[in-house]
């Protein structure tokens, strides 16, 4: 049997305002009353269920929630929590519940915003966190040196657990932009060869660019629709919501499992990305960028291994 991750939406809102996002922002949080359905929804397909993952906007914003679902659920799917978050809302709290219940958690650092790197790093070392955290590090246009100062910053502090994100679904790349990238992901990649000890998440997951994308999980909206994709959330994906529109999680529970819808999800996937992305030149140009530096690293693995 498959197991698939869960993608949780447990707010619609962010502290942050990065000129690159394209999410709908509309400060919605998810319906306290209903949490029920949701961890009814764990218990009934745990053994389908392989993650939940907290993801998109700032999920700590509703720690609340988060904090009532893990532990109604923990005792069910084994602590197998992930968590994204741009870190301005850590404390101490939330610290010991990652330390706890998370297997992986994601600490998203861009150009635009302030990161307290002495305050995080504090907090990692404090809480075991170490091997849990992925630095996702945000490559966004006109930013790309600043990018890979921030990885010199965290590599140097002994930290090697990376997540490369280039800014996708967006319009403002342009042609000396993504030489620019082009350049910072060689930089990155190589060190990571001269340094086995340096972990780059997607890329040693996967081999291609959709290795960027979320392509293993179903997602559950604010209001607790489920969808194919999380990228309903953005606006360029808006217009296609209904037609990614699966369920009701409260009506749900009559499905005898996942795997029925599952196995229809990627070819519907595949269909509507080629659609969107044809339109936008820059956005074909940038997965094309991660699909070489994809086959790049696993060819130079294969040589150096030699």
């Amino acid at each position: 049997m498959n197991k698939y991750n869960i993608i949780l939406h447990t707010t619609t809102s962010c502290n942050f305002d990065c000129s690159y996002c394209d999410v709908v922002k509309d400060k919605k949080q998810l319906d306290s009353e209903k949490l029920e359905i949701f961890i009814n929804f764990i218990k009934k397909n745990k053994e389908q269920i392989n993650l939940v993952k907290f993801f998109w906007w700032e999920p700590l914003l509703a720690f609340k929630n988060i904090k009532y679902i893990i532990e109604n659920t923990a005792n069910i799917i084994w602590n197998k929590y992930e968590l994204v978050t741009n870190t301005s809302l850590l404390n101490e709290e939330i610290c010991d519940y990652l330390e706890k219940y998370f297997e992986i958690i994601f600490f998203s650092i861009d150009s635009e915003n302030f990161f307290d790197y002495n305050n995080i790093f504090k907090l990692i070392d404090k809480y075991n966190l170490k091997n849990k955290v992925y630095f996702n590090l945000i490559i966004s246009p006109w930013k790309e040196a600043e990018a890979y100062n921030q990885f010199e910053k965290i590599y140097s502090s002994w930290y090697k657990n990376f997540n490369i994100l280039p800014v996708y679904f967006t319009k403002i790349w342009n042609k000396d932009d993504l030489s620019n990238l082009s350049s910072v992901m060689k930089n990155i990649l190589d060190k990571s060869l001269l340094d086995k000890e340096i972990n780059l998440f997607w890329f040693q997951k996967n081999t291609g660019y959709n290795s960027s994308l979320t392509y293993d999980a179903l997602f559950i909206d604010i209001d607790y629709k489920i969808y194919y994709s999380d990228f309903v959330s953005t606006f360029l994906w808006k217009k296609i919501k209904d037609d990614l529109y699966i369920w009701n999680l409260d009506n749900f529970l009559i499905w005898d499992d996942l795997e029925d819808i599952l196995l229809k999800k990627n070819n519907k996937l595949d269909l509507y990305e080629k659609s969107i992305t044809s339109k936008i030149k820059w956005q074909i140009e940038l997965h094309k960028i991660m699909d070489y530096f994809s086959k790049y690293l696993n060819i130079k693995k294969w040589i150096l291994k030699d």
